[in-house]
């Protein structure tokens, strides 16, 4: 918890009700939060925040929002975004109290809406699963939302996960796919944008030249892909010429199976938000 040198929180007999209350305030609550005030969805001083690091809470404080404690804010929002590490969650949830019809919207991953509604007592959960990209506001966000969920918490829910992106509404059972294609695919394209680079100095380049060719590849396909209807095949297929160098290239990419190898990738990803789900029966 902050020390007496951290922002000071509000005591619990003096909270008010407000919009949002966010419990946790690591990278992406913070960028969701960031999102939803720049874009003019809630203001600063709709919203509430604890956190479990001072440094978590000095930066909320420098956002304008309000500061709390831990129970203070479990009960002080309208909406709870739970945001806190899934590993902690068992060990905070018997310390919280929230009223039932709360609109509980959760980021945690490993934690299912049963479970969690189960754990807090309310009536229905939100899971969202945002990318890192919400830190630019161009994220993708998996949104699952009961049938039973008021319209009012729905349409919420859907403007706060739109300030940072795009929102696509799935089905619970379908989260860990979705989970593991964008919010872990990002790590994919890294690991290739750096295997790009690596291979690029291996050819003899400077090391900026390397680095930048290799970004603008990405940043080529991302503005394709945003300038209309986009087919990765067909984009693909234009630019490689029969036994040219892209199909020199793409046929070693082949004989190593690399399709693949993406595919085995995102299923142990699944796989791993499945047993991580189980775990936390």
């Amino acid at each position: 918890m902050p020390n007496s040198s951290s922002p000071q929180q509000v005591p619990a007999n003096a909270s008010a009700q407000h919009t949002l209350a966010v419990l946790g305030f690591g990278k992406l609550a913070s960028a969701i939060v960031r999102g939803c005030v720049s874009t003019g969805v809630l203001k600063a001083s709709d919203i509430v925040v604890w956190a479990r690091s001072d440094a978590r809470m000095a930066q909320a404080h420098s956002m304008g929002l309000k500061l709390v404690d831990m129970n203070t804010c479990a009960q002080s929002g309208h909406a709870l975004l739970l945001s806190i590490k899934p590993q902690f969650f068992s060990e905070l949830a018997p310390q919280l109290c929230v009223a039932a019809n709360t609109n509980v919207m959760s980021v945690m991953a490993g934690w299912s809406a049963e479970h969690i509604g189960a754990r807090l007592k309310v009536k229905h959960v939100i899971r969202a699963m945002p990318n890192v990209a919400a830190q630019v506001q161009a994220a993708v966000t998996a949104l699952s939302i009961p049938q039973e969920c008021p319209a009012p918490a729905r349409e919420f829910a859907m403007k706060l996960f739109s300030a940072v992106g795009r929102v696509e509404l799935l089905h619970e059972s379908h989260l860990d796919a979705a989970t593991a294609i964008s919010s872990s695919g990002i790590a994919y394209l890294c690991l290739f944008i750096e295997a790009l680079e690596r291979a690029a100095l291996q050819l003899g380049l400077p090391k900026d030249v390397a680095k930048n060719l290799s970004l603008d590849v990405l940043q080529g396909v991302s503005k394709s892909a945003s300038a209309g209807a986009f087919d990765a095949a067909a984009l693909r297929a234009s630019v490689t010429s029969p036994h040219g160098t892209t199909a020199a290239a793409l046929a070693v990419l082949d004989a190593g199976e690399f399709s693949q190898l993406i595919t085995r990738a995102a299923q142990a990803a699944k796989d791993r938000a499945a047993q991580l789900g189980q775990a936390n029966q």
